[in-house]
């Protein structure tokens, strides 16, 4: 069997803490920065570019969360009698809106490490790998950072193409890739002698589609060869993912069928999509300081539906208490509840999945808190 790693930031020890702490308390956070954005993805399920959502992240109030947080889950952990999880106590997600390594996003990125580093937070960015620079990799390598980069081709055009940019960034792009990709077997080894786990802080996010379909099995073969999470998540039919670019570039069935089973013939293991422990277990605060939550579910992230997510306001942490904005999602959670369990069915039980995990998984689990 191949050394298969983990992903820190969805280890079994984070979503059973979510799942267990489900219906009480909240212990992650997820929050979204600005829209700005050094690439133009043809299928960002963001639709990045075509946004002017400034990073207006209020770091004093996000930091009061945090050490409200942090108290109640040292408490939580003591009461159990359970060590401190691998990777540090109390994790945050960064993703879903514009690249965090650009402008004002990069600067609210290194303020919020920074200033979440006694509250005993580690982040996890998701990033098109662009830009990395020395400081963000001393955070990785304490563990301050994670980071999914995607990692969708070694063809430095193709790169190009599936990321909107011209050579010279799709060169930073492969170079930034290789760096982190040398890093990574340092620190997957380091944990396997610390922790006696094949745990890693980065992952690569592999989208297959009609142009890397032919790279798909290798790129999953160096991921594992340097101790990186290979993340496969089906295309999206959301933002710039849609209508004629996504029937022109989505894999069909039988396709993402055979992929899986090539994955499983060569490395044996039964590929399965992680279920993100934000999803259920976190805040999620957008770019401008609002809680929200997936309307129809009231999950904290509805990127496991494939498509772009409507969401339900919360309420805005600089006026709200921890407490307050998590018994109003508990509240709205329990009144959706039962719409979810009549439509588990209705979502397709997918090969791999989206972001997130794969939706009917996810959904039995939920539902299954109540």
């Amino acid at each position: 069997m191949i050394n298969f790693p983990i992903y820190l930031p969805w280890s079994s020890d984070r979503t059973e803490l979510a799942m267990k702490c489900a219906r009480t308390d909240l212990f992650m956070l997820d929050v979204q920065l600005g829209s700005v954005c050094n690439a133009m993805c043809p299928r960002c399920d963001s639709s990045c570019c075509d946004l002017d959502e400034p990073a207006d992240l209020d770091l004093y109030a996000v930091c009061g969360l945090a050490e409200e947080i942090n108290r109640r889950h040292i408490d939580w952990l003591t009461k159990n009698h359970l060590d401190t999880p691998p990777g540090g106590v109390n994790t945050g997600f960064i993703c879903g809106l514009g690249e965090p390594t650009v402008a004002r996003n990069m600067t609210k990125l290194k303020s919020l490490l920074r200033s979440t580093k006694p509250t005993n937070f580690s982040w996890s960015i998701f990033t098109n790998g662009i830009v990395w620079d020395d400081e963000l990799e001393e955070d990785l390598r304490y563990g301050r950072l994670c980071v999914m980069v995607q990692y969708n081709s070694n063809k430095p055009e193709l790169v190009a193409d599936m990321l909107g940019v011209g050579p010279e960034r799709a060169a930073e792009h492969l170079r930034n890739r290789l760096r982190l990709r040398n890093l990574a077997k340092d620190l997957n080894q380091w944990y396997i002698e610390h922790t006696g786990e094949s745990f890693t802080g980065i992952a690569a996010s592999i989208v297959p589609e009609r142009d890397n379909l032919d790279e798909l099995v290798d790129l999953v073969g160096e991921c594992l060869k340097y101790g990186i999470f290979p993340l496969i998540g089906e295309l999206e039919n959301a933002g710039h993912s849609s209508d004629d670019y996504y029937e022109q570039h989505k894999l069909h069935d039988h396709e993402l069928r055979t992929l899986y089973q090539q994955l499983e013939q060569r490395f044996g293991i039964s590929y399965e999509m992680p279920t993100c422990p934000a999803a259920i277990g976190a805040i999620h605060i957008n770019n401008r300081n609002i809680v929200t939550v997936d309307e129809f579910t009231g999950l904290s992230c509805g990127w496991f539906g494939m498509g772009d997510p409507k969401v339900h306001e919360i309420g805005d942490i600089r006026k709200m208490s921890y407490n307050e904005i998590v018994r109003a999602i508990l509240e709205y959670r329990e009144s959706c509840i039962p719409v979810v369990r009549q439509a588990i069915n209705d979502y397709p039980d997918m090969m791999f999945g989206g972001c997130g995990g794969n939706a009917r998984d996810l959904l039995k689990a939920y539902a299954s808190l109540y």
